[in-house]
């Protein structure tokens, strides 16, 4: 199985991070077909090392709500939606082998690395959450809970639907001073740029940013909501510092 590692150029090797495709199957136990979903989770997360018993997911709201994830959280939505912890978009852990996750088809996922601490985040960057600028949540958070410098991080995106697809109503309301885009009377938003704009506010060096550009809706090797509607599945985002 092949494993796609977005926080790969920079060289680290105290944490696993890693995005899984729709070759690996439905990663939600809440949307689409979960009937393989556990078993999905157990393959694709044993071939990382981690085991999919401790892996700690979210009941995500498109918020900006981001929550430190210890020892104690671990197996929080590992093997039913009803555990996961509620509404929040976004993990931080300073702690090894705690592994925090994500689940999306076309939101953005962002994976933080701080490996000065060391610590991580991944954090749940659709629209919404875009709009009320979780990156800024998840980088103060590492601040606030680590004494995290944002010259430090080194961030990674995961698939999202790009700007060639994202498009929106032209009337389209928010409060978004970049990224939206006009062709040929159509308006399209760029997610992943407004996101790295933001993380760029949060004086997150440009260098320390890998985008690998992938776009959930024309890469049929993604699940997609947007192409999928209520039959796409969800990949999973994951970090964890090693033990």
């Amino acid at each position: 199985m092949q494993m796609f590692n977005p926080l790969e150029k920079f060289g680290i090797n105290l944490a696993v991070a890693s995005f899984s495709r729709r070759q690996d199957g439905n990663m939600s136990l809440s949307f689409g077909d979960t009937r393989d979903s556990l078993e999905n989770r157990k393959k694709f997360l044993g071939g990382l090392s981690i085991d999919y018993r401790d892996l700690i997911t979210a009941k995500q709201v498109h918020g900006k709500n981001v929550e430190y994830m210890a020892q104690e959280n671990k197996g929080s939505g590992a093997l039913d939606y009803d555990s996961s912890v509620p509404d929040t978009d976004g993990f931080i852990t300073d702690q090894p082998g705690v592994p925090i996750a994500i689940l999306t088809a076309d939101c953005l996922s962002i994976f933080i690395y701080d490996p000065k601490r060391p610590a991580v985040a991944v954090l749940h960057a659709g629209w919404r959450s875009t709009e009320q600028n979780i990156a800024q949540e998840g980088v103060s958070a590492m601040q606030n809970k680590f004494g995290s410098q944002p010259q430090d991080l080194l961030v990674g995106f995961g698939p999202s639907i790009r700007s060639c697809c994202f498009e929106v109503e032209k009337d389209f309301k928010s409060n978004f001073a970049f990224g939206l885009l006009k062709r040929e009377g159509r308006v399209f938003m760029d997610i992943a740029l407004i996101n790295q704009r933001q993380l760029l506010a949060c004086k997150v060096k440009e260098q320390n940013i890998f985008d690998p550009g992938l776009c959930t809706f024309s890469d049929n090797g993604f699940f997609s909501f947007r192409k999928e509607a209520q039959n796409a599945g969800r990949m999973i985002s994951v970090i964890m510092l090693r033990k």
